[in-house]
């Protein structure tokens, strides 16, 4: 069964080519911080941009020395071609490797459409209606390009919805890792989220929903191995997380851009306004590391050592 998300994520750059060969427009997005109900509202295919396996040295041409090697796979995967189909290109301003990043990409791919948002550093009042008005702001450069028409409520709320029933069936998921012998391994965890980056949101809820019942059928994969949780940034490469495991922990839990804060909190459904929606979840989610003050981060990791029983962090 976790065979099918691994196999999905792998063919990723397929599957999108074969999207926009069917008359769909797959769009990327670099930063957690971007709705991809949006996109979906309007039509398009949002797929997340994550890197592949191999060197990197047309990346490592354009990137001084000290960028990561994650914005490094991404650069690379572009340049090979794997991300020709994509219609365009988003980020938000988190981190300055992902921006530099973008910047690249910009000025040598052929990429139509491409946007940055300003993402605001505090939650509050004030900087929930900037970010309000960041999203209204891509929504409208979307419609224009994209030529879509206005993308309704009605549309942006049925996105939503979608949404939230992925984060809702992903979170049922991961908490079956609370039990004393979890039913999956912290690399089988992940390959499930990574999947539902690079797949339609539909096909992919119908994928997690025959997922749950199997899981909780299955027997325990790593009973007594000592619990751990694994944080950091961008951390799209499960053969980090595999050694761990083959080295006889168990990772139980995350705080990972590929793991809990792409879908922990949802979108709170029934407001009249599904921007101010939108911004709030995704302003108030769990911080990726670059976001200061670090105490809602904190929080989380309490929370999730709390909730797994972690005897140890990575």
């Amino acid at each position: 069964m976790i065979e099918r998300f691994t196999a999905a994520f792998e063919s990723r750059f397929n599957r999108a080519q074969e999207i926009q060969a069917k008359g769909g427009r797959p769009i990327g997005w670099l930063c957690i911080y971007v709705p991809e109900e949006l996109f979906h509202a309007a039509g398009l295919f949002p797929v997340r941009v994550l890197g592949a396996q191999g060197r990197t040295q047309k990346a490592d041409a354009h990137f001084s020395s000290n960028m990561c090697s994650f914005t490094r796979s991404c650069l690379q995967a572009a340049f090979d071609g794997e991300y020709d189909s994509l219609q365009g290109i988003i980020t938000g301003n988190n981190c300055d490797h992902v921006r530099r990043l973008y910047d690249v990409w910009g000025s040598y791919l052929q990429t139509p459409f491409r946007s940055v948002l300003s993402v605001p550093n505090k939650v509050s009042e004030e900087s929930l209606a900037f970010y309000r008005a960041e999203l209204a702001r891509l929504k409208r450069e979307t419609e224009a390009h994209f030529q879509t028409g206005e993308i309704s409520d009605e549309a942006l709320w049925r996105s939503i919805g979608l949404w939230n029933r992925m984060r809702r069936l992903l979170k049922e998921i991961y908490l079956l890792r609370q039990s004393d012998a979890p039913p999956l391994t912290g690399t089988e965890a992940l390959e499930v989220v990574k999947a539902g980056m690079v797949l339609p949101k539909e096909e992919y809820v119908g994928m997690l929903e025959e997922l749950l019942p199997w899981l909780k059928g299955r027997g325990p994969v790593q009973p007594g191995a000592p619990r751990l949780l694994i944080t950091g940034s961008e951390m799209d490469d499960t053969d980090y997380v595999r050694m761990i495991e083959q080295l006889g922990g168990a990772v139980v839990a995350d705080d990972l851009c590929v793991g809990t804060r792409y879908f922990w909190e949802e979108v709170e459904e029934g407001q009249g306004d599904p921007l101010t929606a939108l911004a709030r979840r995704y302003l108030s989610h769990t911080p990726s590391p670059p976001k200061q003050p670090p105490a809602r981060r904190f929080d989380h990791l309490t929370e999730m050592i709390r909730t797994f029983g972690d005897e140890g962090i990575v």
